[in-house]
């Protein structure tokens, strides 16, 4: 092969190397761009729901990628899940308890809930006794929906509520609200299973569902 033909293969294959790593390039650069429209897209979403009437109680770590639905959340660690921390069914007015003889009991205040109210269980965690009771009076009694994230929330749930699952494994989550029945995966799999910006963007639709379905007791 003659030095020209040689010259003109080495500048062909470098013109093709050249345009192909501009390729790559660009197609990262607009990756990175898509991600960053994605997620400045779904902390706008929850900044939206954190100014709404809401409480959302968290049991387990509330994922990093939530810091903008905090003012909104009240983080509940599992030890010290109770009466006292989850939002029970309560007399609206005050109520004191004494017994036979005229001795005092128990006193049970009125509280104030918001408008709209979650439970979320998330991960693996043990409830005590009275944190599981508390739990359950909240679910069954005063409606306040459920949503249990993750494949051991979803079990805890479903043995909790004596409710069998059809969809189980990594990935999978438990909806429950008095009155409207149970949902499973309303949470794509893929979504929980990925976790970080993906879990949270699944997490407006939850709270949208559980704002319609929720009626105060």
């Amino acid at each position: 092969m003659s030095r020209g033909k040689t010259g003109l293969v080495v500048l062909t294959l470098f013109a093709v190397m050249f345009f192909l790593f501009i390729a790559i390039l660009f197609g990262s650069s607009t990756k990175r761009q898509e991600n960053i429209d994605r997620k400045a897209d779904i902390e706008a979403k929850l900044d939206i729901i954190a100014q709404t009437d809401l409480t959302i109680y968290w049991i387990g770590e509330v994922p990093k990628e939530l810091e903008h639905l905090m003012p909104v959340i009240n983080v509940i660690p599992p030890e010290t899940a109770s009466e006292e921390t989850l939002p029970i069914k309560i007399f609206p007015y005050h109520v004191t308890e004494y017994d036979p003889e005229g001795n005092y009991v128990s006193e049970a205040h009125p509280r104030e809930y918001p408008r709209y109210m979650l439970i979320v269980l998330y991960g693996d965690f043990v409830l005590s006794d009275a944190g599981r009771e508390a739990l359950l009076d909240s679910i069954s009694k005063n409606g306040v929906p459920v949503i249990a994230i993750g494949d051991e929330a979803a079990a805890y749930l479903g043995k909790l509520l004596n409710r069998v699952r059809y969809h189980e494994g990594p990935g999978s989550s438990l909806y429950y609200c008095l009155g409207k029945g149970y949902k499973e995966n309303l949470i794509p799999v893929e979504k929980v299973s990925a976790g970080g910006i993906d879990l949270a963007e699944g997490i407006p639709d939850i709270i949208e569902i559980s704002k319609a379905d929720y009626v105060p007791q």
